[in-house]
């Protein structure tokens, strides 16, 4: 494996230990020839302690900030009065005894720093960049978080995930259809679900009993504060319900759906 570790899952538990570690380069301090460098991946972050004098075979000097490095070497704990608060990984750093560049990296048009802001239109014109920022990561992975708990409530229910077709006829909707012409039938084109509402209906004639799924809906609209043209919903339908039942399911949905939010939220506080 290229890695036995993540970076940011480092612990004063695994000082002695000889760990590989992949990442991206956070940061960058020379004292005096002695590199620290913090190395950035899906976890967190963790200094690692570079020795030009200890690491031979690689021009130590010339990595750079967003550099992809792989690199071996023991945990150990920081010097006292270097430990930092502020992160997991602040008791502990890697003295490094072999570095390698996977790939290099030019300057970033801006920084990958979430205390730094940048210009909207330039952070989605390099989005793959903005996406290392950890505001992105942490808000991809409580939509993540989020639907894992929709399902699973939902499951619980006896409710039966069913994916829609994405091509269909054009229905009389409240938006405009987004349209795909048909290759097959030139001059005819499919539309894009703007709900699944048509499909919903047929699951519950044909007996399915209880459906849902997290929906794509493209709907030609005017844009609004909290919506584009795509987003996402999560769908459901019973069959022999009155408002109460709907409610009754629908209620712990929503609520096991925010407590999972703020659980995540609170973690990534951390």
């Amino acid at each position: 494996m290229m890695r036995t570790d993540r970076a940011g899952d480092l612990r004063a538990t695994d000082i002695g230990r000889e760990v590989a570690l992949c990442g991206w380069i956070d940061s960058r301090r020379d004292h005096g020839g002695v590199l620290f460098l913090d190395v950035r991946d899906t976890a967190g972050i963790v200094q690692i302690v570079v020795d030009p004098e200890v690491v031979t075979g690689t021009d130590v000097h010339r990595v750079r900030g967003e550099y992809v490095v792989r690199v071996e070497g023991q945990v150990r704990h920081r010097p006292d009065g270097t430990v930092n608060d502020t992160i997991p990984t602040g008791e502990v750093e890697v003295g490094v005894t072999a570095l390698e560049v996977l790939s290099e990296a030019e300057t970033p048009p801006f920084p990958i720093d979430d205390r730094i802001d940048a210009d909207e239109v330039l952070r989605l014109r390099h989005r793959y960049l903005d996406l290392r920022r950890p505001r992105l990561q942490r808000n991809l992975r409580i939509r993540a978080r989020v639907n894992a708990t929709l399902r699973n409530s939902l499951d619980a229910q006896g409710f039966v995930e069913v994916e829609t077709p994405m091509l269909i006829a054009s229905t009389p909707e409240g938006a405009r259809d987004f349209v795909v012409p048909s290759r097959l039938s030139p001059g005819a084109f499919y539309a894009l679900p703007q709900s699944p509402q048509l499909f919903k209906q047929l699951l519950m004639v044909g007996g399915l009993d209880r459906y849902y799924q997290i929906a794509r809906c493209l709907r030609d609209e005017d844009l609004r504060a909290d919506r584009q043209f795509e987003f996402m919903q999560l769908d459901a339908e019973m069959s022999f319900a009155d408002a109460d039942d709907v409610m009754g399911v629908i209620g712990p949905v929503v609520l096991d759906a925010a407590e999972a939010a703020g659980r995540a939220l609170a973690r990534s506080a951390v």
